[in-house]
């Protein structure tokens, strides 16, 4: 082994020979005195002891004190320097190895903690092979570029993010989303780096590589989040700062008192707040590496500790409580046939990128043609493979936000849209139809009007299936004493279909994006600490005014990465319970590791102003409280 390797393995393990080489000294001097006689020789040890465990621990004391500073390690320094000056060197090098012990260990679980996520980067192939010059090349995977194509063989990790363009396969995409079953994959599918291939090789056209992957920013949200202070964490720095010179006070008037050195001295070391200081910051971490492993982005410990006092969760319905793929249920004709109804509707919705009209677009294109006679079909095509009908573009085209679309089409004036809309252009609704239209939206379906010059010619039954987790997931919200709320645009028998069928306490219907907003802040007013549901994109004026914001489905999109609150990187409503679970755990976690502390340094004080705590036995039991609270915080890495 030559000089550079062996200096490498010093630097990089310092601390922990540091405080072996003092344990060791300490027990080497200890044991001279007591067994032996030799006096001197056991001093000269000990305070070899003292000097090698306490250098780091004095040098960053120095920093402290001039920077206007007193921590905990300041205390250790002075108690240290104290019990040599006044020869009780066993003391000294007790304290000192003691305590680098305790921050030896401390910092060995918080590296843990911290690092958890460094397994996920682990799962990032360092290589990728790319179609280059009409042949395969191995390459770095942060040297991919983006538009390049990287071929994955089963078994394979994906080295970059990207969109499948030949192949199918299953893919395991926990790392990133958290799923437990693996996702079938196909051509145009997005996947992400860091995920496996399982079954077929996959050609995969690369969005995203290196530093520029979804994992790769997952990493870099969790690492932010949990370097971000909680209200409890700032709160325990700012009491730190009073708390660490009134115990420098406390010990000098104990001395002052009593001439008793070891005492005051003591009271340094048993004064130190160590475990209220760690406690928080290691149960915030762990919890907030635990749900992103599950596909949970917490942003902060400040939204981790309030998502942990949330008792109501308000949810979007379309593409949250539902799939968010609309699709045509029925198309009835009033005196014209369906296909042209259809065809009508298509061609006013075509310039609008609303999901309801995509569905109506989508649906003219793709069906068969057919003979119909007011609404009867009397004869179809089951040609499959029949080409795509081609929609014409209207004339013009007008969005009226929340109702619907009016536009111009061959000298006609297409209206499609809701009964509001209707109501606002003076549109009378036949008996018959409003009939139709209440049967239809009791099953839960979205009813939109079809209207040429003033006439209503049709509907069309829009139906959003519900996500079969929803009811489980209200029903676990329920349990946990959380009210749920449904938010949406539909109408009133739409949404009260959908809300009885998922099984939600309460809902509002008919409601703009401003709307929901409004709803959010009366919640709020009534003293609810709400979260707020939705895609991150058209319900971002409530999920901004929500106590807690959760976006849906955030898996390679930055914009919901980066400002949600809680994003689910996965359209997983049960992620949902769980997220609550994990931060309603997170603020008694932290209840607990704060009670802890400041019952060990109050009984510990109380030991030592009676004699009952000597300073060697306080500092044990003061590192132990530092060392439990640390395993306390880690259990929610497990949770």
């Amino acid at each position: 082994m030559n000089a550079q390797t062996i200096t490498q393995y010093y630097r990089k393990n310092r601390k922990a020979i540091v405080t072996a080489s003092s344990g060791l000294l300490y027990g080497a001097g200890w044991s001279l005195g007591h067994f032996t006689g030799f006096n001197t020789a056991s001093a000269g040890i000990l305070i070899l002891a003292a000097i090698i465990g306490g250098y780091d621990i004095a040098k960053t004391a120095y920093y402290e004190v001039t920077n206007r500073t007193l921590g905990i390690k300041t205390l250790v320094t002075l108690a240290a320097i104290g019990a040599i000056v006044i020869g009780e060197y066993w003391e000294a090098a007790a304290v000192v190895f003691l305590f680098s012990l305790g921050s030896y260990l401390e910092g060995r679980t918080m590296r843990k903690t911290r690092t958890a996520l460094q397994e996920l980067l682990e799962m990032t192939p360092d290589t990728a092979t790319v179609r280059r010059d009409g042949d395969l090349q191995e390459v770095p995977a942060h040297d991919v570029e983006e538009g390049e194509v990287v071929l994955v063989k089963p078994g394979g990790k994906i080295p970059v993010d990207g969109t499948v363009v030949d192949g199918e396969s299953a893919v395991n995409q926990a790392p990133v989303t958290g799923e437990s079953a693996p996702v079938h994959k196909a051509y145009g599918d997005e996947v992400y780096a860091g995920t496996v291939n399982q079954e077929g090789a996959l050609e995969v056209r690369t969005t995203g590589a290196g530093s520029d992957t979804t994992l790769e920013r997952i990493i870099r949200r969790v690492e932010k989040a949990q370097e971000a202070q909680s209200p409890t964490e700032n709160l325990i720095d700012r009491f730190a700062k009073y708390y660490t010179p009134g115990v420098i006070v406390l010990a000098i008037g104990a001395y002052a008192v009593t001439q008793n050195a070891i005492l005051s001295l003591t009271l340094l070391v048993i004064g130190c707040p160590g475990a209220l200081v760690i406690g928080p910051p290691v149960s915030i971490v762990s919890a907030i590496g635990n749900a992103a492993r599950s596909g949970v982005l917490m942003k902060g410990g400040e939204h981790l500790e309030r998502s942990g006092k949330i008792d109501l969760v308000a949810f979007d319905k379309t593409g949250t409580l539902t799939k968010g793929e609309t699709t045509v249920a029925d198309v009835e004709g009033f005196g014209v046939a369906d296909d042209e109804v259809l065809s009508l509707a298509a061609t006013a919705e075509k310039k609008s990128e609303h999901h309801l009209a995509d569905a109506i677009v989508d649906a003219a294109r793709d069906r068969p043609t057919a003979a119909t006679d007011g609404g009867a079909a009397v004869a179809h095509s089951d040609d499959a493979n029949a080409e795509r009908r081609s929609v014409p573009d209207p004339d013009d085209f007008d969005v009226v936000a929340g109702k619907g679309v009016v536009a111009h089409a061959d000298g006609q004036e297409l209206v499609v849209g809701n009964r509001a809309l209707l109501d606002d252009r003076g549109i009378d609704v036949p008996a018959h139809v409003a009939e139709y239209v209440r049967n239809r939206e009791e099953r839960g379906e979205t009813a939109v009007h079809v209207v040429r010059d003033g006439s209503v010619i049709g509907v069309i039954a829009m139906r959003d299936e519900l996500r079969e987790v929803a009811p489980g997931v209200v029903a676990a919200l329920q349990d946990a004493s959380i009210q749920t709320v449904m938010l949406t645009g539909d109408n009133e028998r739409t949404a009260a279909a959908v809300a009885g069928e998922v099984g939600i306490d309460d809902y509002r219907a008919e409601l703009l994006p401003e709307d929901k907003q409004t709803v959010i802040e009366e919640y709020q007013s009534d003293g609810h600490v709400v979260a707020m549901v939705g895609d991150g994109i058209n319900d971002a004026p409530s999920l901004a005014t929500a106590d807690v914001g959760i976006a849906m489905g955030a898996a390679g999109t930055d914009t919901a990465i980066e400002t949600a609150d809680m994003a689910l990187m996965a359209d997983d409503l049960e992620r949902i319970p769980y997220a609550v679970k994990l931060s309603k755990a997170t603020r008694w976690n932290v209840l607990e590791n704060v009670g802890l502390a400041v019952l060990t340094v109050t009984v510990l004080l109380a030991g030592v102003l009676t004699s009952y705590v000597t300073l060697a036995a306080g500092m044990l039991v003061h590192e132990a409280s530092v060392l439990l609270v640390i395993l306390n915080g880690m259990r929610l890495l497990r949770h």
